[in-house]
């Protein structure tokens, strides 16, 4: 089991359902790709990995001025770009779309489970909850879609009375214009400081923004991205939002929504996305090279909650088994 905190509640058997969940994502990416060519289990298709610029605000309030915030600073940073199904698919389908930032040259006490040593990273997405909120929804989820039948989980997800969390999935796919014209959350908690528990959230804020295609294409996210970078920065406000009442605002369920009207998002720091080329070759083997997870972490932005404790377990062994069995070196 991981390091706990005051704020975490595991369940008995949440260990070994994220060995299952490892186990059945590890036969899926064998089955899927050939050896050399194996994409992530989630958001196998980036639509852009973009070098970035991540700036702390000045004069920070004390409690906000903790960790990577604690002082007024620039990161470089990559930023990840992705559609978040879990198999490749067009730009033009309907998708929940992902945001991975991952800052640089990160000085300071990191969480035992991280297995990098100067990053940090920031793992977001469209939609402001995660429906699948806990570990067991999690592995039924995966389980019933990849080994057995998605008609079994409707099923087993009505008689529970989690219909509404299918809704709230299918809503939250929609066509963005471009994947900097939208906004993004983390969806799960995590510490700020020792006794703080935050979400984080990116908030686009380019003056430049991009039009629908009139037919999109395969790659039309990509298009409008090359577009928009090679005439202007994008830019966005990176922003945190304070858990103020645990009772209405919980860490182990994602699926819960905390609302803005009872803690607003404050703003930390900027996010720029600087002009410049990045449909290359090289930046795509850099996509695939690069290892994106919660648990690449300071101490004082340790992940919170049961997704977050499973996510730490099966992104590092997937990372490890898809970089091994491509015989790939993972980059930092």
């Amino acid at each position: 089991m991981n390091a706990l905190t005051s704020y975490e509640a595991p369940e008995a058997d949440e260990d070994e359902l994220t060995r299952k969940i490892t186990d059945i994502l590890r036969r899926k990416m064998e089955r899927d790709y050939p050896a050399g060519a194996t994409k992530r289990d989630a958001h196998p298709k980036h639509v852009a990995l973009v070098s970035a610029k991540f700036i702390v605000e000045p004069e920070l309030p004390a409690n906000l001025a903790v960790g990577i915030f604690a002082s007024p600073k620039t990161y470089d940073a990559w930023d990840r770009l992705s559609n978040a199904n879990g198999e490749p698919r067009s730009d033009a389908v309907k998708d929940i779309r992902g945001c991975a930032v991952k800052l640089l040259d990160v000085e300071g006490v990191r969480i035992p489970e991280s297995d990098e040593a100067t990053t940090q990273d920031f793992l977001m997405v469209s939609m402001p909850t995660m429906p699948l909120g806990n570990v067991a929804l999690f592995h039924d989820a995966v389980y019933y879609s990849i080994e057995s039948s998605k008609l079994l989980f409707l099923a087993k997800m009505i008689l529970k009375g989690k219909l509404g969390m299918l809704a709230t999935l299918s809503k939250a796919k929609t066509h963005p214009t471009s994947p900097v014209d939208i906004r993004y959350w983390s969806t799960t908690a995590y510490l700020l400081g020792s006794d703080q528990v935050v979400k984080y959230s990116v908030v686009p804020t380019s003056t430049r923004r991009s039009a629908m295609p009139g037919t999109p294409s395969d790659t039309y996210l990509s298009e409008n991205l090359h577009a928009h970078l090679a005439d202007s920065d994008a830019t966005f406000d990176f922003k945190v939002q304070l858990c103020t009442n645990a009772g209405e605002m919980p860490v182990e369920d994602a699926a819960v929504e905390w609302l803005e009207t009872q803690s607003p998002f404050v703003k930390v720091a900027t996010l720029v996305i600087p002009k410049q080329t990045f449909r290359s070759a090289e930046r795509d083997l850099l996509a695939e090279a690069l290892a994106f997870s919660p648990a690449h972490a300071l101490a004082e932005h340790r992940p919170l909650g049961s997704i977050n404790r499973a996510r730490m377990k099966i992104y590092q062994s997937l990372s490890q088994f898809r970089q091994q069995r491509d015989q790939r070196k993972r980059v930092p």
